[in-house]
């Protein structure tokens, strides 16, 4: 006879939006608050006057132009195959060593090791950081959350920097300003592409105050400083993302690298669940697994030998931008350092509703963009968390910046053709020219895509 089921199951269970269902989710708070509006509805109203309104929809006939699109090649695709056909496919398989070998000669650096995220490879970074529960971590608030989120999980507390004057990113000033007694290490983001311009000399702060610098390059692979050298060879450590928008991808996954040989071992080990070398099941400290499969690793390791071009190929994306945007009144261009390749090309408006109504002309005609990030100090965990009262701090540029700007279709399939046909759009809602025919039809890059897969290497 089956056993049944205990009382009230079925009202502790809840249909949600992933896969599957969720157990008795009463820590998600859409499961206490289940309308979107009464969320929103009673956060403070400092962040209620400044969250981001809803994203735009496409026209009719659908997106022409995707914000961020994957590209790879036939050789991905093969060398997956081979993964497949040779049994090759977990973490412990070869193709993983190859990606960290090949991450290790582009940055110069002794020590690389894939993760399963950008975000769990900042995870293993702040656990080899030994930071504990008084200690502080200078972030930047604008950024993308898992910064904040990797460093509440090690137990520390996210200290939230704003950005510089004119900059996406802190300066050493703005982190100077937030330093505490407690500060135990700086997080560097060179948010979209764009290098930290103080990333030099806060290299050295961070070495005089003894701070752990950690960059975080998810945004940045391939960006090189004012002085040349790749953003990610400044810090102790430095993670990446290789998720699918990404200049290089497995889809999902990342990496993390150090300067120093002596780390090798303790993140070899924080990735792995805490395994120790010598005694297979004995753990010395609690762990994540944050290992990269070996598909993941087959298919992106053929790529890093092209991030080069794609870097010269987003230098020029940018280029194409700017020339076509600078006499636009009332819209700036983003941020830019003396190598510009950003990973995404932003704009910044006057004011919230005229990017509002930018960003929903540009969607009606097919034109996907993104709001910049939600500062994260103002974001509502703070407020359905234990941080509530750090969404009254006042970051003025953080702030600034996040309500005016947002970024374009920026990837490896746009010719100089989109860039016009797009900018052409922007001319158009500010009244400084007339919009061009589109060059393209719905599905061209998919099928730019499908070519790409046909040729051999």
């Amino acid at each position: 006879m089956a056993q049944e089921s205990p009382p009230n199951v079925a009202a502790t269970m809840r249909d949600v939006t992933t896969v599957g269902k969720m157990w008795n989710p009463s820590l998600y708070i859409g499961s206490i608050v289940a309308e979107p509006h009464d969320r929103v509805a009673i956060l403070p109203s400092r962040i209620k006057e400044s969250m981001p309104s809803p994203e735009p929809k496409p026209g009719e006939v659908g997106w022409l132009y995707r914000v961020l699109e994957p590209y790879y090649s036939r050789e991905c695709v093969d060398n997956v195959m081979q993964a497949m056909l040779g049994g090759q496919i977990s973490s412990g398989a070869a193709w993983p060593r190859r990606l960290a070998e090949q991450i290790c000669l582009l940055y110069g650096v002794p020590v690389a090791l894939p993760t399963s995220s950008g975000a769990s490879a900042l995870h293993v970074a702040l656990l080899a950081c030994n930071l504990g529960q008084q200690d502080h971590v200078l972030v930047p608030s604008f950024t993308m959350v898992a910064v904040a989120n990797m460093v509440k999980m090690v137990g520390a507390k996210p200290i939230y920097c704003d950005c510089a004057t004119g900059s996406l990113n802190p300066g050493q000033e703005d982190l100077l300003r937030k330093a505490t007694p407690r500060t135990k290490a700086v997080i560097v983001c060179h948010t979209y592409g764009v290098a930290c311009k103080d990333i030099d000399s806060i290299s050295a702060l961070c070495k005089e105050r003894g701070w752990w610098l950690i960059e975080d390059i998810c945004e940045a692979m391939g960006t090189r400083a004012d002085n040349g050298d790749l953003v990610g060879t400044f810090g102790d450590f430095a993670v990446s993302s290789l998720y699918a928008n990404k200049p290089i991808t497995a889809g999902d996954g990342g990496w993390v690298h150090a300067r120093e040989p002596k780390h090798h071992d303790r993140l070899k080990s924080l990735i792995n669940h805490g395994f120790d070398p010598a005694y297979h099941f004995l753990h010395f400290e609690t762990a994540p697994n944050a290992k990269m499969n070996g598909l993941g690793a087959a298919f992106v390791c053929s790529q890093v030998k092209l991030l080069p071009d794609i870097m010269k190929n987003r230098s020029q994306l940018a280029l194409w931008y700017r020339e076509q945007l600078a006499d636009v009144p009332g819209l700036r261009c983003m941020e830019q350092r003396s190598h510009d390749a950003p990973w995404v090309f932003g704009v910044e408006t006057a004011d919230r509703q005229t990017r509002d109504r930018v960003r929903d002309h540009l969607a009606a005609r097919g034109i996907e963009t993104r709001n910049y990030f939600y500062p994260l100090h103002l974001e509502p965990v703070n407020f359905y968390g234990s941080d509530a009262g750090v969404y009254d701090i006042v970051l003025p540029n953080a702030e600034h910046v996040a309500q005016v700007g947002f970024y374009l279709p920026t990837h490896s399939f746009l010719q100089r053709e989109d860039i016009l046909y797009i900018c052409s759009l922007i001319r158009e809602f500010y009244g400084v020219g007339t919009a061009l025919a589109p060059p393209r039809v719905v599905g061209w890059a998919d099928a730019e895509r499908s070519q790409l897969l046909t040729k051999a290497e």
